[in-house]
C-alpha cells in the first residue's frame, strides 16, 4: 500500500493577509487540507498502521549570507538552546512569528495513489478556511506533484549500497523529528529520543517496506532494525550536526530533533546480511533498505509524520 506508487506533492500558499501564528504551522497545513475536503480527516485520525499520509510545517526560502545562494527554511515559532543548557524556555520566551501576506510559502505533502484525488482535490478547492478563531483566506495556492518510480529508484539506491567504498548517506531533518528507539522492549515507550539512531530513522518506513511484502512478523522487524544499526556507522560529528529544538504545539513547549547526520556504509557487512537474510527469510534486504530510503522522503521518519514532523532528505554520496 505505502508503495502503490508514492508521490510527493509541493504546494505555494500566498495569503491574502498578514498572520500571526505562534502554534506549529503544520497545524496550519492540517487545517486546510481537513477544511477544504472533510474526507482527509479519517485519514489524519485513523489508528490502525503508519498513516499513508505526511504533511510538513510552512517553508519559504532564505538567501545565504556567505554564498548568496537561496535556501529552503522552516517557518515555525522556535527556540534553539546555545551553550551547554537544553532546558525548556518558558512558553512567553517564544514569540510568534507574522507570516506576510503576498510572500510565498510552500509545503509539502507525501502519500499514495489511492488518495491523491483526495488531496488534489482539497488543494484545488480551498479559498479561505478557519484555523483556530480565525478565517484564512488565500491570495493563491499551486501545487505540482512528483510521481516516485520506487521500483526503478530503489534499483539505483541498491546499486549504491551494495557497490559503495567509503560511502555515505547525508540525512536532513527539514522539520522537527520525533524518533523512538525500536528496539526497546516495552512498545508502548512514549520516550522519544534525541540522537539520530540509524534504526531510529528508518524504523517507520522500513516497517512500510515490510509490510508491504506481506512477511512482517515483530522478531523478523526487530531483527532488521539490528541489521540496520549494523550496517551504517555514525561519524562523531553528529555531536556537532544535531540541534535540539523546542516547538509551540498547543500552547506547550515540545522538543524535537533538528540538523543533520551522515551515516558511512559498511558495504562488506551489508552484503554478508543481504546472503543472511535470503537464506533464513527469503527477504532481499538491501532492496528493504533501499525502498526504506525512497519512503523516507516521501512519508517522512519517526512519529508525528502525519502531524508535520519527521520530513527529511536523503542524498547519497558514493565514493
Amino acid at each position: 500500500m505505502h508503495m502503490e506508487n508514492p508521490v510527493l506533492i509541493r504546494a505555494t500558499i500566498v495569503f491574502e493577509q498578514n498572520l500571526v501564528v505562534k502554534d506549529y504551522t503544520a497545524k496550519l497545513v492540517k487545517s486546510l487540507l481537513i477544511n477544504s475536503n472533510p474526507l482527509l480527516e479519517e485519514i489524519f485520525t485513523r489508528r490502525e498502521g503508519p498513516k499513508p499520509i505526511h504533511i510538513t510545517p510552512l517553508y519559504t526560502y532564505k538567501q545565504n549570507e556567505k554564498t548568496g545562494e537561496k535556501q529552503m527554511e522552516p517557518v515555525y515559532t522556535r527556540y534553539i538552546p546555545t551553550g551547554s543548557t537544553s532546558k525548556p524556555p518558558g512558553i512567553n520566551r517564544i514569540k510568534p512569528i507574522e507570516l506576510k501576506a503576498g510572500r510565498e510559502y510552500f509545503f509539502y505533502i507525501g502519500t499514495n495513489a489511492s488518495l491523491l484525488n483526495l488531496v488534489l482535490l482539497g488543494l484545488s478547492n480551498v479559498d479561505r478556511f478557519d484555523f483556530g478563531s480565525e478565517t484564512v483566506a488565500i491570495n493563491r495556492l499551486d501545487f505540482e506533484v512528483k510521481y516516485i518510480d520506487i521500483e526503478r529508484e530503489a534499483e539505483r539506491i541498491e546499486s549504491i549500497l551494495e557497490s559503495s567504498s567509503n560511502g555515505y548517506l547525508k540525512i536532513v531533518f527539514e522539520s522537527p523529528t520525533l524518533l523512538k528507539d525500536p528496539l526497546a522492549i516495552a512498545r508502548w515507550k512514549k520516550k522519544k529520543l534525541f540522537f539520530p539512531l540509524p534504526e531510529a530513522v528508518f524504523s517507520t518506513p522500513f516497517y512500510m517496506a515490510l509490510l508491504d511484502t506481506g512477511r512482517y512478523k515483530t522478531s523478523l522487524f526487530k531483527k532488521c532494525m539490528v541489521y540496520v544499526k549494523s550496517a551504517f556507522d555514525i561519524p562523531y560529528t553528529a555531536l556537532k550536526t544535531i540541534n535540539l529544538v523546542w516547538y509551540i504545539y498547543d500552547a506547550k513547549p515540545l522538543p524535537a530533533l533538528i540538523g543533520y547526520t551522515k551515516y558511512y556504509i559498511d558495504t562488506q557487512l551489508l552484503n554478508h546480511i543481504k546472503k543472511s537474510l535470503e537464506l533464513k527469510h527469503n527477504l532481499d534486504f538491501t532492496n528493504l533498505l533501499a525502498k526504506s530510503i525512497i519512503l523516507a522522503q516521501v512519508y517522512g521518519v519517526g512519529d508525528g509524520r502525519a502531524t508535520g514532523f519527521g520530513h527529511t532528505t536523503i542524498s547519497i554520496n558514493q565514493q
